[in-house]
């Protein structure tokens, strides 16, 4: 499964979120959201991780100092450190922009930047290519699918819950290995139960249900041994239903197979965002 390249826009202006958005399909984001305010950037940022931002640093006329423009970039640095690749670009006349955007470059490590009356399409859309073709790699290199799973538990711990549970051949390396492959494109994860985020289950799988900023989604996550599982791969075993809330369906996504351990992933298409914490 491989996750969208997604991008933001924030922007207050139509023609040039227009613009932007054309700019990022056209070098390869899957999906775009645009958002007009700070507000609504922080309600994307809550809901999805995003590969790319195009910022406009002058987002509110009636803020000399630029300053709205300026929290959205901290607010996503906040969220996903380094992960998203930000270019920042503004209209915005007064004062110095040069100084506005190395202040912007130095504290939050932007990627580019440009103004708008010198915008060029070619320019803008080879710019983005090269930010989303590197997308994949900077994603995984933020946080390990392990790391996810475990949320707010003592990884010794979590690893040990683990161990107990599924026995894995190869030990914890295994299990490393199997949650890189069923998860790499679904992190970075938000789980339900931060404090417990997998339970052993009634069949002796272990599993979890989480908000996948990389899908927009939530997700059931289920490990355990593969002898344990239904032979087929779309039944809904015993510890999935026992943990997923009432009235939500699971939608088989993938199974993957690591020696003696077995995982699968399923989206709960009836829980949104507000269904988790933070």
């Amino acid at each position: 499964m491989k996750a969208p390249t997604r991008a933001v826009i924030v922007e207050d202006t139509e023609n040039w979120v227009y613009l932007f958005d054309r700019a990022a399909r056209r070098a390869g984001a899957s999906e775009v959201v645009a958002c007009a305010t700070l507000q609504e950037a922080r309600e994307a940022l809550r809901s999805a991780r995003f590969d790319v931002a195009i910022l406009d640093i002058g987002l509110d006329p009636h803020d000399d100092q630029n300053s709205d423009g300026i929290r959205v970039l901290e607010a996503i640095r906040e969220v996903d450190g380094l992960g998203t690749r930000c270019i920042i670009v503004t209209g915005w006349q007064g004062g110095d922009r040069l100084d506005l955007a190395s202040f912007a470059q130095q504290k939050f490590g932007v990627d580019w930047a440009f103004m708008k009356e010198n915008y060029e399409a070619r320019s803008v859309i080879a710019k983005l290519t090269e930010l989303l073709e590197q997308a994949p790699a900077r994603r995984l290199a933020q946080t390990t699918p392990m790391a996810n799973l475990g949320a707010s538990m003592e990884p010794f711990l979590f690893e040990a819950q683990l161990l107990d549970a599924l026995s894995p051949q190869g030990g914890i390396q295994t299990l490393y290995s199997l949650a890189s492959r069923l998860l790499g494109s679904v992190i970075p994860l938000l789980a339900s139960q931060p404090r417990k985020p997998m339970q052993k289950g009634p069949d002796g799988t272990c599993v979890g249900v989480y908000w996948s900023r990389s899908l927009s989604a939530a997700v059931a996550v289920g490990l355990g041994r593969a002898a344990s599982w239904p032979d087929e791969e779309g039944a809904v075993p015993a510890g999935v239903r026992h943990l997923v809330p009432e009235g939500v369906t699971p939608d088989f996504m993938e199974v993957v197979r690591e020696r003696n351990v077995q995982g699968r992933l399923w989206e709960l298409p009836e829980l949104d965002r507000n269904s988790f914490p933070g």
